[in-house]
């Protein structure tokens, strides 16, 4: 069943970025926890509302973005770019 296909690859996209942000920019526990869940919201909110693709992720951007010392925000913007194409 492509649905449930698609899911999987979402839930594989979702712990992909995840596993990449933590490695880093060196997410605790919690912020790795908060980020699956911003990322898991993202992924219903494009499901239902394609059009709105590109906002639904600039709000999930800035609210990874808040979840982050100044440290692991360094480290953030450098792989900002990439890490997002997953989700493009």
């Amino acid at each position: 069943n492509s649905f449930s296909k698609s899911l999987l690859q979402d839930d594989k996209k979702i712990s992909d970025f995840a596993t990449t942000l933590k490695q880093k920019v060196l997410l605790n526990n919690n912020q790795e926890t908060a980020v699956i869940d911003i990322l898991s919201e993202l992924q219903k909110n494009i499901a239902f509302k394609p059009e709105n693709k590109s906002d639904f992720i600039k709000d999930a951007q800035i609210k990874v973005e808040k979840l982050l010392d100044n440290k692991q925000k360094m480290k953030y913007d450098i792989i900002k770019n990439d890490i997002w194409k997953k989700f493009q």
